[in-house]
């Protein structure tokens, strides 16, 4: 096999690697808690912080409730009762309840609001909480696909990797040492077919000399425009 075509199944291998190590790390990322979890989770953990805001609102108005509800008995009872009969004391006790009437009337329509808020953060919360659910069941799906991908990409890595080693030991050190200082600038292809006396990587048409030249050249022969190893079939 001449040296441009081995280095040219060496760079096939080397796609392969790279191309298989970007999907083993695509699958290694889906067993990790994707984004979509965590919003979820974020979602179920704030809308139950303002559940539980409005239940202690909620509990306090109807501690208060309670409270001035006791207040306004208490002052009726005694406005009513027969123990005061002096007109100012009862004026007095008339405006007190008028004002504990109000102020009731004013925390019953607010317990009645924190009620309705409190229900519907409850559905909200229901609904949050089904989406994480969901959520981490698609993920959970997602992950046994991805073990099972996993499993199969790392050994066709080991695979490929082993063969390259192979092929590599079958190459002139001096040659896989020009095709590594060529891969490292080339985005991994540092080697180009040429097909109609044209090099298929930057597209010029090369000379007839050029490629008669490149046809088994040990070293190999490179492009005069972009610098790769001409592969000539």
């Amino acid at each position: 096999m001449e040296p441009a075509q081995q280095l040219y199944e060496l760079q096939t291998l080397d796609l392969r690697i790279v191309a298989d190590g970007a999907q083993l790390e695509a699958e290694r990322a889906k067993i990790q808690e994707p984004a979509a979890v965590r919003q979820a989770r974020a979602a179920v953990a704030s809308t139950e912080r303002q559940l539980e805001g409005t239940r202690k609102e909620l509990r306090s108005t109807e501690q208060e409730v309670e409270s001035v509800t006791a207040k306004k008995q208490a002052v009726h009872t005694k406005l009513y009762g027969g123990a005061v009969s002096a007109p100012r004391e009862l004026a007095a006790l008339e405006t007190e309840e008028g004002g504990l009437a109000r102020s009731l009337s004013q925390l019953e329509d607010r317990e009645l609001e924190l009620m309705g808020l409190a229900e519907s953060q409850e559905k909200g919360l229901a609904d949050a909480q089904s989406a994480l659910e969901a959520a981490i069941a698609h993920w959970r799906t997602e992950g046994q696909e991805a073990h099972q991908h996993i499993e199969k990409l790392e050994a066709e890595l080991a695979q490929l990797k082993q063969d390259r080693e192979a092929l590599a030991a079958t190459i002139a050190p001096a040659n896989v040492a020009m095709y590594e200082r060529l891969r490292a600038r080339t985005a991994n292809r540092p080697v180009a077919r040429v097909e109609n006396n044209m090099c298929q990587a930057c597209r010029v048409t090369l000379p007839s000399g050029d490629v008669h030249r490149a046809r088994g050249a040990d070293p190999p022969h490179t492009c005069d425009n972009c610098g790769r190893i001409l592969f000539v079939r």
